[in-house]
């Protein structure tokens, strides 16, 4: 259990840094200069290889979008929609 918590704060800690410096936006457009460079050369490899980071780049991006929408949640107060009990 201990062993797990260690990973957990480790890709926690690499996931802050990564976003501190934009590594994700930095990914995407690296990614997009390979597979032109790919299509250009016409190197399958090489597509195959930048398209992860494409792929990292936007998981990234789609994670913080869902964390920012889970913050931004105002809470709905189910007991204001029902009218108030009879004494």
């Amino acid at each position: 259990m201990l062993k797990n918590n260690k990973y957990i704060n480790k890709i926690k800690y690499y996931y802050k840094l990564a976003k501190e410096k934009k590594i994700d936006s930095y990914m995407i457009l690296a990614g997009a200069a390979g597979v032109l460079l790919g299509l250009v050369c016409s190197l399958p490899i090489i597509n195959k290889i930048f398209a992860w980071f494409i792929l990292f780049g936007v998981v990234i991006k789609l994670y913080d979008f869902s964390e920012e929408i889970e913050r931004n949640i105002v809470p709905y107060d189910f007991n204001r929609l029902l009218p108030p009990p009879k004494k």
